[in-house]
């Protein structure tokens, strides 16, 4: 099955299809699990080690959206280690935001994904020396113009992210001048949330003036740039078409070319890059990056010894080429062994080009191009860059003519002077426009994950806020409970000592009664024994909030290790043809939102005050003052039934009093803590989504400058 017809049925929502086009992408052994139910996509990557989270979803939000799969709204990935039950980790995104959409495929740009930009068929005539400098001069008023509008639309970002700024400041000074904000440290959170985003934002603002700056110093110059992998000879060919000495040649086994070394053409400026293979982290890959942003054309040498997969791989890892492209063929036969071989090579050059042998290297080429660089069609030039080099040098020069002309490198020259003469302009607007077009798309991401995080920890103490009502609710609930069994143990045991109280003081006078009743009462410590139940309701209060706390805090983390570990790096370049930066850019801008003050809903301050509790302190002095009111007549016969009843009546109603004393000081309590918690809360959740505005209006003015360079620059094409 051919590529193409893959990402047809993929994007028909055939999940094998689906499959092998993600596989494309993140190059595992194991092709990933694809199923849909109803409206929604399930992504399984399953991995011998257990698959990274940060390198791997950027590369499925990417892949998943250019898709535009019409029937799916939410995407949920899971990463799992083989012979594993639950997945390490899982990620939900949806597919219906219009800002997004923005920065996705559009029509215009819908072939660029998959072929060379401004690919031409070479005519037959070559194009004149004087149309080719003619040409040039076009080129480099067209480079002038578009660093004018660039230059325009940078002050205009500028002031975007200035505002922003602006307006996330004004936004956290004005959130802390409110009542509640200084309960708990919030002040530290806002601040720290401004001066990521700022960082963040302005990272992206400083890439986007240096890479300006560096355009306008080659303003008159046309910029091709030479990758390929080491010993496949590209110093070879450099030293050829610059007509060096050749004394690097053949000495790299890993990179002959320690560093991009600039040279000028035939009135062009050639950028020689390190062996592409040999590149070794962020450095290089900024330096190969830096060096597609500034060319215009990009040519790619490979050898017919050994056309591999890995050479067009690690292209690949660098910003998708948006540009003209084209593949350099260089034939390897060794033609300076012996004037037996040279002579054989000018009799006989079929030999060495041969034909079938060529069309074979060019098909795999063609292959590994659409697999990895996601281009269909390239144009491929065989070269012999030996017999080029070889025909500079003067113990050659009885056969130099003959050698340049089999080197077929004026055939390459000429596929580039074509380019040049019939689509410079273009090219030089789209050098500046792609690259204003990539860094305002790497601002916009940055923005918009921020903002993302930041509406996921938002919905988070959204959640958190119900879970923390309901934990209050539970203690209310419970605590009533606990008072009420513990009162009615209390004045139970006194109500069962009733009996025998009354048959045994019956012919007491009053005053002793009384004394006795107070003393009876008085064992029973109602007031010290409910200030007990009131703390050990209070303490199992703590244990269910800090739970709570813990739960909320490995949340919380969670979300703080995908800011930490959400890297942009693997995004290579979305489908409306505009870059974004893979120079290893983390997502930390809202990092330390994730932090609340800890411990802010610990009730600490929950402490029982000794004149809260009154009613118990008076209960003896009541029921013998109430008893005393029935005394008619101290020697009268008591009627000892009657008396029992009577106190069991007064016992339930003092009991009834007693509970709903504590249980109204308990809800007055619980009610005041509870909304002095969830007030802060609300700070913090109005904080948040004050800050989302903010960021989601400089992501609408972002979008919309978007727009607005593809208009400038489309119009001057």
């Amino acid at each position: 099955m051919t590529y193409p017809h893959i990402i047809e049925l993929a994007k028909q929502g055939d999940t094998d299809a689906i499959a092998h086009f993600l596989n494309q992408s993140l190059n595992f052994s194991d092709i990933p699990k694809i199923s849909i139910k109803q409206d929604c996509l399930k992504v399984v990557l399953e991995l011998a080690a257990v698959p990274q989270q940060a390198e791997l979803l950027p590369i499925i939000i990417r892949e998943i959206t250019y898709l535009n799969l019409a029937s799916i709204k939410t995407v949920k990935v899971y990463g799992k280690q083989i012979k594993t039950f639950d997945p390490a980790w899982n990620y939900k995104f949806y597919l219906r935001s219009e800002q997004r959409s923005d920065f996705s495929i559009s029509s215009q740009y819908e072939n660029k994904r998959h072929s060379s930009t401004s690919k031409r068929q070479m005519p037959i005539d070559k194009v004149s020396q004087a149309e080719f400098e003619d040409a040039l001069e076009q080129c480099s008023q067209t480079a002038t113009f578009a660093y004018d509008i660039s230059l325009e639309y940078v002050k205009k970002t500028k002031l975007i992210i200035e505002n922003l700024n602006s307006d996330i400041r004004n936004t956290s000074n004005h959130l802390l001048s409110k009542k509640g904000a200084n309960k708990f440290e919030f002040a530290g959170t806002l601040n720290q949330i401004q001066s990521n985003i700022k960082r963040l934002s302005q990272e992206s603002f400083e890439d986007l003036v240096i890479s300006l700056n560096t355009k306008r110093k080659y303003l008159k110059n046309f910029t091709v740039a030479l990758f390929g992998r080491t010993k496949a000879g590209k110093s070879t060919l450099r030293k050829t078409l610059t007509s060096g000495n050749g004394s690097t040649i053949g000495k790299g086994s890993q990179r002959t070319t320690r560093d991009v070394k600039e040279y000028s053409w035939q009135g062009l400026r050639l950028l020689d890059t390190p062996g592409i293979e040999a590149y070794k982290g962020d450095d290089d890959t900024k330096q190969a990056n830096d060096v597609i942003d500034q060319s215009d054309i990009v040519l790619f040498l490979t050898s017919d010894d050994s056309v591999q997969p890995g050479e067009f791989a690690a292209m690949a890892q660098l910003q998708q080429i948006n540009k003209y492209f084209a593949v350099i063929l260089n034939i390897k036969h060794d033609i300076s062994n012996g004037l037996e071989d040279l002579q054989m090579f000018i009799d006989i050059p079929e030999m060495v080009f041969d034909k079938e042998r060529l069309l074979q290297h060019q098909h795999h080429i063609h292959n590994h191009i659409q697999e990895f660089l996601k281009l269909e069609d390239v144009d491929i030039t065989c070269i012999h860059a030996q017999a080029g080099f070889l025909s500079t040098k003067e113990e050659y020069q009885e056969y130099s003519s003959q050698l340049w002309e089999l080197s077929k490198i004026e055939k390459l020259y000429s596929l580039i002077t074509y380019q040049i003469y019939a689509n410079g302009q273009n090219l030089r607007l789209s050098t500046f426009s792609d690259s204003l077009i990539k860094f305002i798309s790497d601002i916009f991401q940055k923005l918009y994950v921020s903002q993302e995080e930041l509406e996921k920890q938002r919905n988070l103490m959204e959640e958190q806020k119900k879970k923390l009502r309901k934990i209050f609710d539970e203690i209310r609930a419970e605590g009533n409970l606990k008072i009420k069994s513990h009162c009615e143990s209390l004045y139970n045991q006194i109500e069962k000592q009733i009996g025998t109280f009354v048959d045994k003081y019956a012919e007491t006078d009053i005053e002793a009664r009384k004394k006795e009743w107070q003393r009876i009462v008085n064992q029973k410590h109602i007031e010290a024994m409910m200030k007990g139940v009131i703390n050990e309701i209070f303490l199992d209060s703590k244990e269910k909030l800090k739970e709570f706390e813990q739960e909320y805090e490995y949340d919380v983390n969670n979300i703080k290790i995908d800011l930490e570990n959400l890297n942009i790096r693997d995004i290579r370049q979305d489908d409306t043809g505009k870059w974004i930066k893979r120079a290893g850019v983390a997502i930390g801008a809202v990092g330390a939102a994730a932090f609340v003050a800890a411990n802010w809903w610990n009730p600490g301050g929950w402490v029982v005050a000794a004149g809260w509790f009154t009613t118990a302190a008076g209960m003896g002095a009541g029921f013998a003052g109430n008893w005393k009111s029935r005394e008619d007549d101290k020697n009268s016969t008591k009627n000892k039934e009657e008396e029992k009843d009577y106190l069991r009546k007064q016992v339930k109603e003092n009991k009834q009093a007693t509970i709903k004393s504590y249980q109204d000081w308990f809800e007055a309590t619980i009610k005041q803590y509870q909304n002095q918690t969830l007030e802060q809360v609300d700070v913090y959740i109005k904080g948040l989504f004050a800050i989302i505005q903010d960021l989601d209006h400089a992501i609408a003015e972002i979008s919309k400058i978007n727009q607005e360079i593809e208009t400038d620059f489309s119009n001057s094409k």
